[in-house]
């Protein structure tokens, strides 16, 4: 099961601000998503931080998704400056049908989804639980993603009611978003009873097929200052 909603009638969802939970236990969360060392990754100006990659559960045979290599000397280089202090305190992970994301370098619980239709969701958290990134690309099923992407670009929402889709709305005015370009939006809004809000980036396409991916991250004072970087390389690789 996706961590994210997609409507299966045309009815229209008030957006909620909550903090994500596990749907796994622990053990199902180890057995399944399953963390190999791949190497160092490599930043334009020769910065490094360690690179891995995680497992789901294969929605269609027996087994577990493996979609990573170990490093080699130019396969782990990514254009993009990375502070190297920051560095220092961040990893590389590499996750089935989500791609790539920088992440706070203690963090080690992962529960990643892979769906038969392509889909990809990931929920990486701190070891206290109480900070998270999630993650979500719709990959070709446009009635997954297209009811997910109207509550960043509201223009979309018509035609995905017109499709049957359904979609999201946010009548409270939680969000907080910027448009940079047509097909990309920075947002925040606040959970209640956290200190910190939660920042993300939300993207679609619709050239061949309708793709929409998102990024979201929480997290507290300690880990605030990598907000911006680990949204950055989101931004710059997806």
């Amino acid at each position: 099961m996706s961590m994210f909603s997609s409507a299966t009638h045309a009815e229209i969802t008030v957006f909620k601000a909550n903090f994500p939970q596990f749907s796994n236990s622990a053990k199902e969360r180890k057995a399944e998503n399953q963390i190999y060392p791949l190497g160092e990754a490599s930043f334009t100006n020769d910065v490094r931080v360690p690179f891995y990659g995680v497992t789901a559960l294969n929605p269609v045979k027996d087994g577990l998704l493996k979609d990573f290599k170990s490093c080699s000397a130019k396969s782990c280089h990514f254009d993009f400056k990375l502070d190297a202090k920051q560095a220092e305190q961040l990893k590389l992970w590499a996750i089935p049908e989500i791609g790539i994301v920088l992440v706070p370098r203690n963090w080690q619980d992962i529960q990643s989804n892979a769906g038969a239709n392509g889909t990809g969701s990931a929920l990486i958290m701190s070891p206290n639980l109480k900070q998270a990134i999630q993650l979500y690309d719709s990959s070709f099923c446009v009635g997954c993603g297209m009811p997910n992407a109207t509550l960043y670009f509201p223009h979309l929402l018509k035609q995905s009611v017109e499709y049957e889709y359904g979609g999201y709305q946010d009548p409270l005015k939680l969000l907080k978003i910027v448009h940079p370009s047509k097909q990309i939006a920075f947002f925040s809004y606040q959970i209640p009873k956290l200190n910190n809000r939660t920042h993300g980036v939300a993207k679609y396409q619709d050239e061949d097929t309708f793709n929409f991916r998102e990024i979201k991250v929480t997290v507290d004072q300690s880990q605030q200052h990598l907000v911006g970087t680990i949204l950055n390389f989101y931004n710059a690789t997806h």
